[in-house]
């Protein structure tokens, strides 16, 4: 028992000999209120700095790369939901590539007759639908959305609505490949003309009224909380012989988190309106046009947290930092004052 307290004695002594941090007793220490008040400043800074990198830590940022698409043979489907002022069967809708193939409308999208004035519920959602894309225009903002909402168009009218079904409504889906094309409403049922495209062919006169309600455009699936630029637009003719056209740039979308991993095509959109009048020289045809065109560069967003042996390291930093540089600065000022304190004894002294 004896050999064994006397090792535990040499252990201590050296453990204490290689003792990095000097002890000073309680008698040779002194306290003033300057020194309480560098303490205080130095804890409030403390607990400031390190809500600030929880804060940033718990709220990563959103981070932008661009990359080549490396999807550009891939293809996807348009999925349109719009409603034209005028009846199914005066109207025909197509969509054509650059290379002039015809890859489908009227018979690949579903019509249906429908008002075209709004009821009181559908009113109420493109305003809400309005606030929604305010609301995100941050990065932040968009994540928060994500599978949250905007999944759904604007809701269909009441049933049992008396008002008189006016309009045409388009929808469905139409495949395409990634390159450039149009796809356009004119007025006239469409006519497949086999080697030759297809026509549009009207008989008499008509009222032409190209007043129309996007209520959903996507390149691609849609994503819940995302902002699709055309949705929700409305616009009215001011005469039978009006142009739409909407030039719309798509840019291949990749949202990355530690959680999710979604593919998607946002899109810019250009608008030109005008009235067709030949006698005027204003020439072209009236209709809707919608012309679109593929980036081949692609946009990466990444969502992802720090890691936590980085944070530790900043917050162990902060704290280190703080109390060195607040005994620093409370060193210096004390020295200051004490010299300062003692030339203001001197001269009294020198003057007797």
């Amino acid at each position: 028992m004896l050999r064994r307290f006397v090792k535990r004695e040499k252990v201590a002594d050296l453990i204490k000999q290689v003792d990095a941090f000097p002890k000073v007793e309680e008698s040779y220490v002194t306290t003033n209120s300057f020194g309480g008040l560098v303490t205080l400043i130095c804890w409030l800074g403390i607990v400031l700095l390190l809500y600030s990198e929880l804060s940033d830590y718990l709220t990563p940022q959103m981070k932008y790369r661009y990359t080549v698409d490396k999807e550009a043979d891939k293809n996807l489907d348009i999925n349109i939901d719009m409603t034209v002022a005028m009846p199914c069967g005066l109207i025909g809708a197509d969509v054509l590539d650059i290379w002039g193939q015809d890859l489908g409308g009227t018979e690949s999208l579903k019509e249906e007759l429908v008002p075209f004035e709004l009821s009181t519920n559908q009113k109420h959602f493109l305003q809400l639908q309005k606030e929604q894309q305010r609301g995100v225009e941050s990065a932040a903002a968009l994540h928060d959305l994500m599978g949250d909402y905007g999944k759904h168009l604007v809701p269909r009218q009441d049933e049992g609505n008396d008002t008189p079904k006016d309009a045409c409504r388009l929808f469905g889906k139409i495949p395409v490949s990634k390159v450039k094309g149009n796809f356009h409403v004119l007025s006239g049922r469409t006519v497949n003309l086999p080697g030759m495209g297809h026509a549009h062919l009207q008989f008499g006169e008509v009222h032409r009224n190209f007043s129309h309600r996007i209520d959903g455009l996507t390149f691609g699936d849609r994503v819940g909380g995302m902002h699709y630029a055309l949705d929700g637009e409305h616009r009215i003719a001011p005469i039978s012989d009006y142009s739409f056209q909407y030039f719309i740039q798509i840019v291949p979308t990749m949202y990355q988190t530690d959680t999710v991993n979604v593919q998607t095509y946002q899109y810019t959109v250009q608008e030109q309106v005008r009235a067709v009048d030949p006698k005027s020289g204003s020439h072209g045809t009236a209709g809707i046009l919608i012309k679109y065109e593929f980036s081949p560069i692609a946009a990466v967003m990444e969502r992802k947290q720090k890691n936590l042996t980085i944070v530790l390291t900043r917050l162990l930093g902060i704290i280190g930092g703080i109390i060195s540089t607040s005994g620093l600065i409370n060193l210096i000022i004390t020295e200051a004052y004490d010299w300062i304190c003692c030339l203001k004894k001197e001269r009294p002294a020198q003057a007797n």
